[in-house]
């Protein structure tokens, strides 16, 4: 089998491929590019919102504003999608960014995918700090996403009074 292969294929069995199964099941208006894309974003979502292992109420209505945002979806249907994402957050913070980069690269353009950057660094200012680890992974994802230095740092200027960096 080729590495592509073999790539596609644990791409295909990963939670986001689980966590898209279940969003269009639940909701089978979407399409699957749209329930690909909303997963991937939701992934990333959880991987910033719990990559220091809590998960603060601001963090899951800032989830949930934020995919109300990105989808253009009516309230019903994003609830119903946070849902979903929160009840797997767990094991959608747990997977490698490519799992979620890489559909997300296909799918959308570059300024598409800055914006997600800068709701990722919204997100995590959603505590009021942007803890180191939040920008780090934050970082990653960028790289991931075929982003340069230059708009991670545009994104995390954004929230330069809430990076604990900075704070005394």
């Amino acid at each position: 089998m080729a590495f592509w292969e073999i790539f596609k294929k644990e791409v295909e069995d990963s939670g986001h491929s689980q966590l898209r199964n279940e969003l269009r099941e639940e909701l089978p208006e979407l399409s699957d590019e749209k329930a690909t894309e909303v997963a991937c974003i939701a992934g990333l979502m959880a991987r910033v919102a719990y990559v220091d292992f809590k998960l603060e109420d601001r963090e899951l209505s800032h989830i949930k504003s934020s995919l109300k945002e990105w989808t253009n979806l009516e309230d019903e249907v994003v609830q119903r999608i946070s849902d979903v994402a929160i009840r797997h957050i767990r094991e959608l913070a747990g997977l490698e960014n490519h799992l979620y980069v890489y559909p997300l690269r296909e799918i959308l353009d570059k300024q598409q995918r800055f914006n997600i950057v800068e709701a990722l660094f919204a997100l995590a200012a959603a505590d009021e700090v942007v803890e180191n680890i939040e920008s780090e992974e934050i970082r990653l994802i960028a790289s991931g996403l075929e982003l340069s230095d230059q708009h991670f740092l545009a994104a995390r200027a954004k929230v330069i009074g809430h990076l604990k960096a900075l704070q005394k």
